[in-house]
């Protein structure tokens, strides 16, 4: 107890010490003066800022409650809230400019000179800003959206700032999760091409084709594959029809009820292409429930077999017998 005390006591020693040094060295007189001298200017700039920040927590919390409420349109809140914190920034700003430079015409002048600066100095972070409002704007891209993005990946968007895209990676075949983040720059809306998976309807056609030997019978093939595929999302793709005959702007358009089955060729095999559509949040677990359903069916049937690469050997008889 006694050293706690003690070593208190040394620490209050060590404080007094060095304000006692710093009012000596840096002339703390002279900046307490002008405090004195701008104290109102001062004071209210302080209560700008704290307002500010008191505001933006308010209506932050008020915006995540009614994400949390309403799910499907979460990402149109946050977004809200992106542009109505940095819309009280700028108030903020021109308000404290306009306290601190009674002159209006030094203050014209002083953001003037300070915009050219930064605009060259910060090319980049500017551009990427112009990019953020264009993604506002336009709703190109929002929070939940899954896209790919030119030479970079597939994700979902799980956050938008001013000055990146934040995406949860995905693969490109299976489009399962990666666990890694991707962080894009906004200034991408403008160079690069990018697919929004999610634009108008999460919905997507999505294909696979499993190949048979020559030998197999083609058409117990074709009809495993497509009741397969029609066990599997046959009852969405009906009712998508239905749903979509009742838009006109999709009534010159050829709608489709059932999966599309294809038929090609190759080297040493044939195969059977399925083309359906498929929500793209599912597309990795309706294409494994339907690979599980073919294989279950192509196990009971014995004229028709999977192709894998192999090596097969013709010999003639008739002519090893003749030469004999």
């Amino acid at each position: 107890m006694i050293n706690n005390k003690l070593k208190l006591g040394i620490k209050v020693l060590l404080l007094i010490i060095l304000l006692h040094s710093l009012i000596s060295v840096f002339n703390l007189e002279f900046y307490i003066g002008l405090f004195t001298k701008y104290q109102n200017q001062i004071i209210i700039v302080a209560i700008i800022i704290l307002s500010g920040l008191i505001i933006v927590d308010i209506t932050s919390e008020i915006f995540k409650k009614y994400a949390i409420k309403r799910e499907e349109k979460a990402g149109e809140y946050l977004t809200l809230n992106y542009i109505f914190k940095y819309f009280v920034y700028l108030c903020v700003a021109l308000t404290i400019f306009g306290v601190l430079y009674q002159n209006v015409s030094s203050l014209v002048v002083s953001v003037g000179l300070i915009g050219a600066a930064i605009t060259y100095a910060l090319q980049k972070p500017i551009l990427n800003f112009a990019g953020w409002i264009v993604i506002l704007y336009t709703r190109t891209i929002k929070i939940g959206d899954r896209i790919y993005i030119k030479d970079v990946g597939a994700g979902d968007v799980f956050d938008i700032d001013t000055q990146h895209i934040y995406l949860s990676e995905l693969t490109l075949d299976t489009l399962d999760s990666t666990g890694r983040v991707l962080v894009i720059p906004n200034s991408y809306i403008f160079t690069t091409s990018i697919i929004n998976f999610t634009k108008g309807t999460p919905y997507i056609w999505d294909y696979f084709a499993i190949h048979f030997t020559y030998d197999s019978d083609i058409k117990k093939a074709e009809e495993i594959v497509f009741s397969s595929v029609c066990e599997v999302v046959g009852d969405l793709m009906k009712k998508l029809a239905e749903r979509w005959s009742k838009k006109r702007y999709l009534i010159s358009r050829s709608l489709c009820d059932k999966p599309l089955i294809r038929v090609g060729m190759t080297r040493s095999s044939f195969y059977i292409k399925a083309v359906y559509i498929v929500n793209t949040y599912e597309k990795a677990i309706i294409k494994t429930e339907i690979y599980k359903r073919i294989l279950e069916k192509i196990e009971k049937e014995k004229d028709v077999k999977l192709a894998y690469p192999h090596v097969k050997a013709v010999i003639d008889l008739e002519d090893k017998f003749r030469n004999t």
